[in-house]
């Protein structure tokens, strides 16, 4: 159990809560250490990639709202709220995402339009 409150400690620390995800993965504390580490090292890996911190918000906004992961968009941007970062930032990252997704559906419902009438 020690071994489950040092991981929350540490995802406390960046996420200022304990997402959903993480108590629940608590039940099993291997899956929740393996899928805790994936994260970890992640984040590690494009901080040293000279992405920012903020970048890395943003790029989780994005994609969070690009899948309409309401509980994951919420826990970024409170993030990014509580380091000050500029809405505005924030906002145009929650365009981008959902601009991405609306095209990726039409994109393939275009593509099997196409097929269907031959003109592909």
């Amino acid at each position: 159990m020690s071994e489950i409150n040092s991981i929350f400690e540490r995802i406390k620390g960046y996420y200022g809560i304990i997402p959903l995800i993480f108590q629940t993965l608590s039940r099993n504390p291997d899956l929740l250490e393996a899928y805790f580490e994936k994260s970890q090292a992640l984040i590690v890996n494009s901080l040293s990639s000279n992405l920012s911190f903020e970048e890395i918000e943003l790029i989780s906004i994005g994609a969070a709202a690009a899948l309409g992961s309401e509980h994951c968009l919420g826990t970024h941007i409170k993030i990014l709220k509580d380091h000050d970062i500029d809405e505005e930032k924030v906002f145009n990252a929650i365009l981008l995402g959902s601009m991405i997704a609306e095209t990726s559906s039409l994109s393939k419902s275009l593509r099997i339009f196409e097929e269907v009438y031959n003109r592909t």
